[in-house]
């Protein structure tokens, strides 16, 4: 498995990388609000007044935590002037199933990513102590580091879920209850399977239509637009993440017919599929600086 120090390559987008926010702003290209990472997003801001150790620059420990899911502008509601961590991770590193994906992906980074989650002085030196952890591990060369980043990432993910429900009220599970977190429950998880609206409205135990207009009513847009972009979103990361070439991502989301899936994503996107994939080429041959645990 592949982490943050072991790419030399700066053309190979990244598995797993802890950075500091500031050093992010200011490489080539600098991350602004614009930015949209193919990996999941958890962005720590810090302050200063604890002493946690070393690795921790400035003693600055987690105050608030900001969200962004793959393909979402991580750092929109960040304030400028903000220092501290950004950490950003893939599926393919953190592997993350059932209940657990459920819980630490799709509640954060889906629900929950509106609204930054505040970190209580009690919480502030835990959450200190596993970012110093995760430091620690990624600038480690010793054997399982990566099983013991990963150990540490979903501790580190456990506490922001719990922060996230007691911010919120929570007094047990945070799915929705309403048709339309139910549905996004059921798209981020079966997106590759499922293609049509009649398949969700089977689950959900409504009609195809009634589940299309309450999805209209309730974002402005049907289900089955949001079915297509969730399978956009996740082609398009492929693509970043490994380069994979049409009949590979085709194939990964279900399409059996490779020409039509071509045809979608032109559909969908704008471009062809072999336009948008000399874009990240040529995005990820700019010069990066070599990537560095803070």
């Amino acid at each position: 498995m592949i982490t943050a120090l072991d790419f030399q390559d700066a053309s190979a987008p990244l598995l797993f990388d802890l950075s500091p926010l500031a050093a992010l702003r200011q490489a080539p290209p600098p991350a602004d609000l614009a930015t949209r990472w193919p990996q999941y997003t958890l962005v720590l801001v810090e302050e200063e007044g604890y002493h946690v150790g070393p690795l921790l620059a400035d003693n600055q420990v987690p105050r608030t935590l900001y969200f962004g899911r793959p393909g979402q502008t991580a750092l929109e509601l960040v304030p400028k002037r903000a220092k501290g961590q950004v950490l950003r991770f893939t599926d393919e590193f953190v592997r993350l199933t059932g209940t657990d994906r459920e819980l630490l992906l799709f509640q954060l980074f889906h629900q929950a990513a509106a609204e930054p989650v505040l970190v209580p002085d009690e919480q502030a030196m835990e959450m200190a102590f596993l970012v110093g952890s995760l430091q620690r591990q990624a600038a480690s060369a010793a054997i399982l580091r990566d099983d013991l980043l990963r150990s540490y990432l979903k501790t580190l993910l456990l506490h922001c879920t719990r922060l996230s429900q007691q911010q919120r009220g929570a007094t047990g599970s945070m799915v929705q209850a309403g048709l339309f977190g139910r549905f996004q429950q059921l798209l981020e998880l079966h997106y590759a399977q499922w293609k049509s609206v009649a398949e969700y409205a089977d689950q959900l135990h409504v009609t195809a239509n009634h589940l299309s207009v309450s999805i209209r009513k309730e974002t402005g847009q049907p289900a089955s637009e949001h079915i297509r972009r969730r399978i956009m979103l996740e082609a398009k990361r492929l693509v970043s993440l490994r380069d994979a070439s049409l009949k590979e991502v085709a194939y990964q989301l279900g399409f059996e017919d490779v020409a039509h899936f071509s045809k979608l994503f032109k559909r969908c996107t704008g471009i062809t599929f072999s336009h948008f994939k000399k874009q990240i080429q040529a995005q990820y041959n700019c010069p990066l600086p070599k990537l560095m645990i803070a």
